[in-house]
């Protein structure tokens, strides 16, 4: 939780780089006479198996060559590289640094001669010459290249010329883009191994230089080439994790990026290619292409969920988001709010020209990159050339300039927004005041929040006008009083109602025992606030029933309403009750829902854990050692998103209550008790609940998100549920509570996930037990629905489900009415799939202790 002098500040999103793509085949070319329509500026593209035999022959570097303005040369440019060059002249320009190749062409030139040769069947086509049947290789095969290849497998290893990036001091402010050529998903073996060798070699020396940034090449979206996503998954993982006992090839700093199109180049091209040699079949009616993709491809997200699943959810394993490509459906493009997205590549091509001919990204694509905003993505910017080819107005340096106005014209972020910024997704243990003696600066965290103070004070000003006339005295019973921040709320709120109250604070810690006595001294007086320590359990009842209270105030609760143990602590409280008291809070009650959260599932699968802020006074938990899966985490969700939604009848809310609990005067309660007063057993405050979800969307959910909210009196509500509008606006006492699965359970589109929740007790111990299954629904007349396209050779290609139907709760993403360079015809056919029920289990336990003083 943020101090109270970090709220002064202006709250703004951290600072969002921008970095300019620069290609080395923009080097290839005279600085004089310079012909911008011959560049290639652009990242490489994304092709399926198109390998290109250029060899390039480096050409000193311009900033006309690279979409810049020429800016006024350094003293020392004569001493500089050409990468030094380029990233100075982007940084005169505006620019935080430069993304650049790694290696250029003659490094795929040397590759392609000792790895692959054309197939005298099918001329063009390249063929793995690397692994199995050397015996059975062409007479004419040259010895000498085959000694040379196996050579360089045995020990990899780049010649200079073949790379851009040569020294340290040029990886500051560089992005390294891996080859993209390689095909770690190849159809062909051999293929596959070399490329693997291929990316070896390149992160090894990535790393050898100190790059912090990487783009790895983008899977093939070719559905013959699904089957080995494993294999790509496979290679990346034993980069990240290392293999046979060798350390990995990424240093811990790394941070590497999957390059993703946001929607499948492969089906695109199909249809565009159906579309200029068929009419469809049987007279159906055509669809345009890029419509299509924003309605129905969900390629790229399901890409990434099997491929970061098969990853290990690595921590070090983020998204660049590639927006050349038509945008997809509006449940696709929320996901990736929610993803690891580290890089949005955002080509020339994929902005609009407005009205005036300046360059403009479409309504859809503005939203997407200012929801991302938030997680600060590192944006580049490619295919920029002077001038540029796209746009009329306003020069290459046009598109920085909108890239800038388009964050600075973003909504600021509200008071929890922007704590998490600084401390989003941080995992820490729940609080456990009635075990754990609770540090000063805990106190002094909770006790900063002034609106959860405002809504106490209206709460008890609303029960004393209830008791008596102005004048009344009446007693108030402040249990687990802390440092004393409800005391002065009490006597202002007595105030207002004109009542005479008489306060006794009750703390068990002697700690802060001795801060309410400091306060009593200086602030309030003896005559009007008495302090005692003990366990609001153990306190023995005042013999005289004028003497208990009318009014008993706690802020015992928990992110869960329950988990910090308010029930069992408020049985002991209840008893200072007078017949007919009131109890504030009067009742509370938990909710779940179903949450995707990767990075949170990645968190805990490594241990990781947030101990700095718990032990600078900041957060809502305490530090711990080891995150579990089988323990509960408070944390302050940034990158989550609920998988639920209401179904067509509503009768399935998105957000669901677990159960309730209500406090009133022992006496009152029809509890057996004990000679104290105690109830005898805790069997009253065990609970267990089942929530069947509905879940219009395929997704993975990672765990359950956890919320409360209480009814402190009369008309006021203390909520932290996750809509917005019915939550307590800016109240930061309390982080929600995460439930995780040990496994990610994938959950179906047009699916039910069933919840068993349960809050257990054996009258020493607390503890919560919970389980999800997921089942498809499927309608007996006609199955779940899915879609084909049909591939230039007639066979049918599948496609993902349709989800065109969006929720209310999703984000106002619109899609633009057109995406420039994208032809606008395809056509599309139903088809039938009968899709098995997908079904887990998971079960998990935590305890919380119920001892004593």
């Amino acid at each position: 939780m943020a101090s109270t002098g970090a709220h002064s500040a202006p709250r703004t999103w951290p600072h969002v780089p921008v970095s300019l793509f620069v290609s080395s085949g923009a080097w290839n070319v005279p600085v004089k006479g310079l012909d911008p329509s011959t560049l290639q500026s652009g990242l490489p593209p994304l092709h399926e198996a198109a390998h290109v035999n250029a060899l390039n022959t480096l050409a000193v570097p311009n900033p006309a060559s690279i979409g810049l303005q020429v800016p006024n040369s350094p003293e020392d440019e004569k001493n500089m590289t050409n990468v030094e060059k380029c990233r100075h002249w982007a940084l005169a320009d505006g620019y935080d640094g430069i993304a650049i190749e790694l290696a250029n062409a003659r490094w795929h030139e040397r590759w392609e001669h000792l790895c692959l040769r054309p197939d005298s069947g099918t001329p063009g086509l390249p063929r793995s010459t690397s692994r199995a049947n050397f015996s059975s290789l062409p007479g004419d095969m040259d010895a000498r290249i085959q000694l040379e290849a196996e050579t360089w497998r045995a020990q990899p290893h780049f010649l200079r010329s073949e790379l851009n990036i040569l020294h340290t001091r040029e990886t500051s402010h560089v992005t390294a883009i891996i080859s993209q050529w390689l095909e770690l998903d190849s159809l062909d073996e051999g293929v596959r191994f070399d490329s693997e060798l291929a990316l070896r070699q390149e992160l090894a020396y990535a790393s050898y230089v100190g790059v912090t940034q990487i783009i790895l090449p983008a899977p093939s979206s070719d559905p013959e080439r699904r089957p080995f996503l494993a294999d790509y998954a496979r290679i990346v993982r034993s980069c990240l994790e290392g293999m046979a006992d060798q350390p990995p090839l990424v240093h811990a700093s790394m941070k590497v990026a999957v390059r993703l199109p946001v929607s499948s180049t492969y089906i695109l091209t199909s249809m565009l290619m159906q579309q200029a040699t068929s009419k469809g079949p049987n007279g159906a009616a055509a669809m345009p292409a890029a419509a299509y993709l924003r309605t129905k491809d969900n390629w790229a997200w399901e890409t990434w969920e099997r491929l970061q699943d098969l990853c290990g959810y690595h921590s070090q394993l983020h998204i660049a988001l590639d927006l050349s490509m038509p945008l997809p459906p509006t449940s696709s493009m929320m996901r990736w709010i929610h993803e690891p997205v580290s890089h949005i590549l955002l080509p020339s091509s994929s902005f609009l020209a407005n009205a005036k001919g300046y360059p403009v990204l479409s309504k859809s694509a503005q939203t997407l990159v200012r929801s991302l905003i938030p997680h600060t993505p590192h944006i580049i910017l490619s295919d920029v050339t002077n001038p540029p080819t796209q746009h009329v107005r306003g020069g290459p340096i046009a598109y920085i300039q909108y890239i800038r106005h388009l964050i600075k014209t973003t909504q600021p972020p509200s008071k929890l927004e922007h704590l998490a910024s600084t401390f989003g997704d941080c995992l820490q243990a729940p609080l456990q005041p009635m075990s754990d003696q609770l540090a000063a600066g805990t106190y002094d965290v909770f006790e900063a929040d002034t609106v959860k103070y405002d809504l106490y004070e209206e709460a008890m000003f609303q029960a004393f006008t209830q008791h008596g006339s102005p004048g009344t005295r009446l007693q108030v019973w402040i249990v687990g009083a802390g440092h004393g921040a409800l005391v002065p709320r009490c006597l202002n709120a007595a105030e207002r109602a004109s009542r005479v109250v008489y306060i006794t604070a009750l703390e068990k810690n002697p700690g802060a025992l001795i801060a309410l006595q400091d306060r009593q001294l200086k602030e309030w007086g003896s005559d009007r606030v008495r302090i005692l320590l003990g366990d609001m359990r153990a306190m023995p009842v005042p013999p005289n029933v004028a003497d208990r209270a009318d009014v008993v105030v706690s802020e015992l609760l928990g992110s869960f309403g329950d988990n910090e143990l308010a029930p069992e602590c408020l049985d002991g409280a209840m008893r200072f009750l007078k017949p007919n008291g009131i109890s504030i809070p009067t009742s509370y009650m938990a909710y779940i829902a179903p949450a995707t959260t990767p990075a949170l599932h990645s968190a805990i699968k490594t241990g990781m854990s947030q101990t700095s802020s718990a032990q600078s006074g900041q957060g809502m938990g305490k530090a711990q050692d080891a995150v579990q899966f089988d323990a509960p985490s408070v944390v302050l969700f940034k990158r989550m998103n609920l998988l639920s939604g209401p179904d067509s009848a509503s009768q399935n809310p998105r957000v669901q209550a677990c159960w309730r609990f209500e406090h009133m005067s022992m006496d009152e309660s029809g509890l057996a008790c004990d000679v104290h007063g105690l109830p005898l057993t805790n069997n009253h405050n065990a609970r267990s609940s089942l929530n069947t979800f509905y879940i219009p969307q395929a997704g993975v959910c990672h765990g359950l998100a956890g919320y409360f909210e209480a009814h402190l009196f009369g008309n006021v509500m203390l909520s932290i549920f996750p809509d917005p509008t019915r939550a307590s606006p800016d109240m930061q006492s309390w982080f929600p509570i995460f439930f995780p699965f040990r496994t990610p359970l994938y959950v179906p589109a047009n699916s039910e996930l069933d919840v068993h929740m349960w809050r257990l007790t054996d009258n020493k111990h607390v503890w919560y037990e919970w389980s999800a299954e997921a089942f498809m629904l499927f309608d007996t007349i006609h199955g779940p629905s899915s879609t084909t396209v049909l591939s230039p050779q007639g066979h049918a290609l599948p496609m993902f489900q349709d989800e065109s139907n969006q929720s209310d709760s999703l984000p106002p993403f619109t899609n633009a009415p057109h995406t420039p360079m994208m032809p606008s015809t395809g056509v599309m056919s139903p088809v039938m799939d009968n899709t098995a029920a997908d079904a887990s289990l998971s079960v998990h336990l935590h305890q919380m202790q119920l001892g004593g003083v």
